[in-house]
């Protein structure tokens, strides 16, 4: 029994159910994580995310396939999927609970839902763990979840980059120049480097939002696990009061993360 006192009754409540709220949109993300490569296709998470959108939420789902990314000229994108007979998928959720004219926040995941490393193999040891590899877009669901079930007072939108790197007789090749949907081309040296070309196009594909922030999560480099070990994410932002709203809520959730430096000698 929970005992409050009959001004707190509300307050308790709402807590009761925004914990509720969360409680299940880390569930979802855990279980998408976890699942195995075979049955968490990049088709699966748009399945998933469609099912969250039935029923009369705020929420819209949507996903664009291959022969409409290639009218987007997301060549980036593609050329992670070219070795794979899973389709990629571009999901996109949208969450309308804010004003008509406000500006959405942007969330955006690397969904790589199995990386081999492509041409440029992993080694086989542990190589079971890639299906992890999506646990940024298992991650960007889950708070749409969230989101969705608190009834946040915001516009939000999610955009999934879902694609499996695999190396078959189309895959790309070290050394194969790619076109990005910003138009820039792309000399991929290593295919094991697949997450920021999904990314790139999806943060291009963003823009038409006209969002007020981006984020996007992924699990871009075991590189970052050498910076900083396994208790903190990198954190890499070109705005330094979105950095620090970012931080604070990572202190606030247990999640630590690590603001890196963008100095121009990085560039």
């Amino acid at each position: 029994y929970l005992v409050a006192e009959k001004g707190q009754v509300k307050a308790v409540g709402d807590a009761l159910n925004d914990g509720t709220a969360i409680a299940a949109g880390m569930a979802l993300a855990k279980d998408l994580g976890n699942l195995p490569g075979n049955i968490c296709t990049p088709t699966y998470l748009t399945k998933e995310a469609k099912k969250m959108a039935r029923g009369p939420t705020k929420l819209t789902a949507k996903a664009l396939n291959e022969k409409q990314l290639r009218e987007l000229k997301m060549g980036s994108l593609l050329s992670v999927s070219a070795g794979s007979v899973e389709e990629a998928q571009l999901i996109v959720m949208e969450y309308k609970g804010g004003k008509k004219g406000d500006k959405p926040v942007v969330l955006v995941g690397k969904g790589i839902t199995f990386d081999t490393g492509g041409i440029s193999l992993k080694p086989g040891g542990g190589m079971d763990e890639m299906k992890y590899d999506m646990c940024g877009a298992a991650s960007v669901i889950g708070a749409m979840r969230a989101i969705t079930e608190m009834q946040l007072p915001l516009n939000v939108v999610a955009v999934v980059a879902a694609a499996e790197n695999m190396p078959n007789g189309n895959a790309t090749k070290p050394g194969d120049i790619v076109t990005s949907m910003s138009g820039q081309t792309i000399e991929v040296l290593n295919t094991d480097a697949e997450g920021r070309l999904v990314l790139c196009d999806a943060l291009t594909y963003v823009e038409r939002f006209k969002p007020k922030a981006v984020v996007d999560v992924a699990t871009l480099t075991g590189a970052c696990v050498v910076a900083l070990g396994r208790h903190a994410t990198g954190l890499y932002s070109n705005n330094d009061e979105l950095a620090e709203q970012l931080l604070e809520a990572g202190q606030n959730a247990g999640d630590k993360a690590w603001h890196m430096p963008l100095w121009d000698e990085y560039q």
